[in-house]
This record gives structure tokens, C-alpha cells and sequence, in this order.
């Protein structure tokens, strides 16, 4: 029955979506906007460099780091992108500092550099976004939420 309730839609050749429209509460702290859906939790399959695969369920409904994510970065394209932006508004020191803990393992006996970058919109206006770098250490899931690299 289930089955039923699923529907894949390919966006581009490396780009596939699998709705569920299985009908379920929100339990969660986070409101919709009257005209668009909040993402509240994603569920990531990471190929790591031993060509193993690691899940990773990011929440965004807690208080470790993660509420108020804007963006997703996941590759050099991405923080490219991200640190064009931050030049240009914020300055060229906050643009290289995000490069450099992009290139960068956060603790120098991680196993990898960081898969992804959250951003979080400002709690504040004026006040620069936060940055985290994550899933490049060594403990999943970590015992502290990653520190703001800006």
C-alpha cells in the first residue's frame, strides 16, 4: 500500500526525487509559511573515501547548530559561489575564511575535509551569517554541534 503513496521525479540526469505522501503530524517546532514548506529534516547517504556508504539524518528542529539553515554547500562549484557572496557583502577576510575550512580538515586528525557547509541566516540584521563545516570528523555524530567558521 505504501508503494502507492511514492513518486519519483528525475530533475536532471544526477538530480532524482522521491516523494512520500504518506500523510504525517508534524511533531516538530518548525511552521510552514503561508506560501511555502519549511524543510525540517533531510536523510543524506555519504560515499566516503573508503568507498563506504555513510547515512546522515540532518534535523533541523533542535538547537544544535542547524535551525535557521539557508543553504546547503556541498562541493568546490558551491563554496565558490558562497565565498563570491560573502566577498562582496561582508568582505574578502570572511570569504577566505571560508575557503580555507573548506580545503581545510577542522581537526588536523579528522579522516577528511569537511562533505558539507550549512548557512544560517543572521539572527540579526547587520550580523554576518553562520557558517558550519560538518561530516569530516572522525565521531558521527559528533559530541559538540561544529563551531561558526565566520
Amino acid at each position: 500500500m505504501s508503494a502507492l503513496l511514492k513518486e519519483s521525479k528525475r530533475i536532471t540526469k544526477d538530480i532524482n526525487l522521491v516523494y512520500d505522501f504518506t500523510e504525517k503530524t508534524n511533531l516538530t517546532q518548525l511552521q510552514a509559511q503561508p506560501d511555502r514548506a519549511v524543510v525540517a529534516k533531510l536523510r543524506a547517504d555519504l560515499v566516503l573515501p573508503n568507498d563506504k556508504i555513510l547515512t546522515v539524518d540532518i534535523d533541523f528542529d533542535t538547537t544544535s547548530g542547524y535551525h535557521d539553515n539557508t543553504m546547503m554547500i556541498m562541493d568546490d562549484f558551491g563554496v565558490e559561489m558562497l565565498t563570491a557572496a560573502f566577498a562582496v557583502k561582508y568582505g574578502e577576510s570572511y570569504a577566505q575564511s571560508i575557503q580555507k575550512a573548506w580545503q581545510e580538515k577542522q581537526d588536523p586528525n579528522d579522516p577528511r575535509k569537511p562533505t558539507y557547509m550549512l548557512v544560517q541566516k543572521p539572527e540579526n540584521e547587520g550580523e554576518l551569517p553562520k557558517v558550519y563545516c560538518a561530516c569530516g570528523s572522525k565521531q558521527h555524530p559528533p559530541q559538540e554541534a561544529p563551531e561558526n567558521i565566520v
